[in-house]
């Protein structure tokens, strides 16, 4: 029977169930999604601006449904009141995303809107405080017209008038707030140079995200709501020697249940001045959700104002025998830079 009903059907409805509530969209290249990681990341770049897009693709052919899941993301942010000499300084960012999960289109699209403020801890700037809100609105669909079931079948052929599921509604729109606060911090290890090339960074942060706890449910009967995610993330860049350097990074989440992601990028730095922002980078990262789920090697590559990443989730949790051990390959790609000569280049975390 085309279309049958499939494991996706049991995933979506079981968003239903009060026992757990809807789970945010993930990427294994979290630090090339700013505002999905924390909203104190609105504005703080080494300039003025920086725009983000990401699509992510998994299970896709599996033989669960093809593309099970299809997420899309573009954010833009930029400070505000940024200005020469060294000072406190705002941020602004817009955040969309788009998920569309299997056969009967289960979508999430949600748009947000950031804003930040960026303290120095020191008059050098190589210190910073960020704390940042973020709020929004959302919009859930399912299309009801493509669910096919068992009892469709009238033991000779299929029969689309047959028993049908009926939900309260289809679709809704639901508000949303979050908020978060990083902490950042650069330090020069070479005398020889003003090279960014030659700094270490590091940086923690934590965020909030769902803080007024959306229902995001299809029954109206339903008192369930969306848990709130914490998210405690951290990382940096370590010079090694000459050209390489190191940038490891993680991020922990709670959000219902537990999930550890972390990794690290190798950096080469291909250019010779130190203007050049040219570098290849390779990686690999993991993540475990009360079990080993998925390991992903990664390839970033920098040419000054661009970064364009790439990378392959393999699937190695429970559930490879139904994926058919296909993964989810990942694209991100980010552009930033400054308006004029007049702003002063900040010292930022190098994400």
């Amino acid at each position: 029977m085309k279309n049958r009903i499939s494991i996706l059907i049991i995933i979506v409805f079981s968003f239903y169930s009060n026992k757990m509530s809807a789970q945010d969209i993930h990427f294994t290249q979290y630090n090339a999604s700013p505002l999905n990681l924390n909203p104190a990341l609105a504005g703080l770049n080494s300039c003025r601006y920086r725009l983000s897009g990401n699509m992510r693709m998994q299970y896709g052919n599996a033989s669960v449904s093809q593309f099970v899941y299809k997420t899309g993301n573009v954010s833009y942010d930029m400070s505000i009141a940024k200005a020469y000499k060294y000072k406190n300084f705002f941020g602004f960012g817009l955040n969309f995303y788009s998920d569309v999960s299997g056969d009967i289109n289960y979508a999430t699209h949600k748009l947000d809107l950031a804003l930040a403020y960026h303290i120095l801890l020191n008059k050098y700037a190589t210190s910073t405080l960020s704390l940042g809100i973020m709020g929004g609105i959302g919009a859930k669909s399912v299309d009801l017209s493509k669910v096919t079931l068992d009892d469709q079948y009238d033991g000779y052929d299929f029969n689309p008038g047959g028993r049908q599921e009926v939900l309260d509604r289809n679709r809704f729109i639901y508000g949303d707030i979050s908020a978060g606060a990083l902490w950042s911090m650069t330090r020069k290890v070479s005398r020889k140079s003003n090279d960014f090339n030659f700094y270490n960074n590091y940086y923690l942060g934590i965020a909030f995200y769902h803080l007024n706890q959306p229902r995001l449910v299809f029954y109206n009967d339903n008192p369930s709501r969306q848990y709130t995610k914490f998210v405690f993330h951290g990382g940096g860049q370590i010079l090694l020697k000459g050209k390489l350097s190191v940038m490891p990074s993680f991020m922990f989440l709670h959000q219902g249940t537990n999930q550890l992601n972390l990794g690290t990028y190798f950096r080469y730095k291909l250019g010779y001045l130190p203007v050049d922002k040219i570098a290849i980078l390779l990686g690999v990262f993991a993540r475990v959700n009360n079990q080993f789920d998925a390991i992903a090697p990664a390839i970033r590559f920098d040419y000054n104002k661009l970064q364009i990443g790439f990378s392959y989730d393999i699937n190695v949790s429970k559930f490879s025998p139904g994926s058919g051990t296909i993964g989810g390959p990942e694209l991100s790609i980010i552009y930033g830079g400054c308006f004029g000569k007049k702003t002063r280049v900040q010292f930022c975390p190098q994400l």
